[in-house]
């Protein structure tokens, strides 16, 4: 659902402002039915199952044992969870304004469910799927884009095919970061599902400053400020409690379109990308052990897309096309 108002700024500029929501329910969801009690893996007594077999204490504690004590995790794909989303979209764009075609848009959004990728992810507790409910994998609540393409006039001396034909391009995006999860490394709470979280005890970025360290990475949490959960208890944390490096580029091209034929065009680029030389970082390791907080790759990297490209550090690339 959307609400939006448009604005007309004289005959070339457009201003739109809108509130644009949305609802999700009865969305996938992962979570293991015979998850065993909590605190049982730290019970080391056994049990005589209906079979006659011995079993753990903590296998005994699941809810299909009596039927099939042998059967451990069940993982089932439910129908159970939410989403919602809102945001404040803001746009100013403008059609051939001297020769300028321009957006500049900023979006200030809120994106919560219980699970975002199903397929790959488990509750830290499958009884209380409701204590999931948090930021989205993909929440970012700041994100300003423009992009401008302007026509330069050509000259009316000296040879058109000099002067004519020269187009200047740029994007501009940023962002903050997406959330991140901060995981315990041991089974906490002794149900044996391995998906526990941790426990904040102080400032997450006290005494960080956000620079590189060793040319190597770069300590964005604190890890003073976590620890994992005590013996036979769950996390505290929330999922995706803390927000990793933002992203920030601006890229620049400038384009010569040359006529060949009637029919064929040929057009040279000069292509150039991230050209602040601005350190684009990847999200940080959540897991409470040696590197907790740190990040130790640049975004594209970490996307599988390293070298060439928005993103990455200041590169170039030329080319020639042909239009026809």
């Amino acid at each position: 659902y959307s609400l939006n108002v448009q604005q007309g700024l004289g005959h070339h500029w457009i201003v739109q402002v809108a509130y644009v929501g949305s609802e999700g329910h009865r969305l996938l969801i992962l979570s293991d039915i015979n998850q065993a009690a909590l605190g049982s893996g730290f019970n080391s007594s056994t049990v005589i199952g209906p079979n006659g077999s011995t079993f753990s204490y903590q296998q005994s504690t699941r809810p299909f044992f009596s039927k099939y004590p042998n059967f451990g995790v069940i993982n089932e794909l439910q129908s159970d969870g939410t989403s919602n989303y809102s945001s404040l979209q803001t746009t100013l764009r403008s059609s051939q304004w001297h020769g300028l075609t321009a957006q500049f848009s900023y979006a200030w959004g809120h994106n919560l469910d219980d699970m975002t990728q199903a397929c790959c992810a488990l509750p830290q507790d499958s009884t209380n799927l409701k204590g999931e409910y948090g930021n989205s994998d993909y929440d970012v609540r700041h994100h300003f884009t423009a992009n401008a393409v302007y026509n330069i006039p050509g000259s009316s001396h000296g040879p058109q095919w000099i002067t004519h034909g020269w187009q200047l391009n740029t994007v501009m995006s940023f962002r903050t970061g997406f959330p991140f999860t901060v995981h315990a490394t041991t089974d906490t709470s002794g149900t044996g599902e391995n998906t526990d979280r941790g426990d904040q005890i102080g400032s997450a970025y006290a005494g960080v400053s956000h620079s590189l360290v060793s040319h190597s990475y770069v300590q964005w949490v604190n890890p003073a400020a976590f620890q994992g959960p005590l013996q036979g208890s769950f996390g505290t944390m929330r999922r995706n409690q803390l927000t990793g490096p933002g992203f920030a580029s601006v890229d620049l091209s400038l384009f010569k379109n040359i006529p060949v034929t009637e029919r064929l065009k040929a057009q040279f680029r000069v292509e150039m990308f991230n050209i602040f030389n601005r350190l684009n970082l990847a999200p940080p390791s959540g897991y409470l052990f040696g590197g907790f907080g740190q990040s130790t790759d640049t975004i594209g990297d970490y996307n599988g897309a390293p070298g060439i490209g928005p993103g990455e550090p200041f590169n170039m690339q030329l080319a020639l096309k042909l239009i026809f």
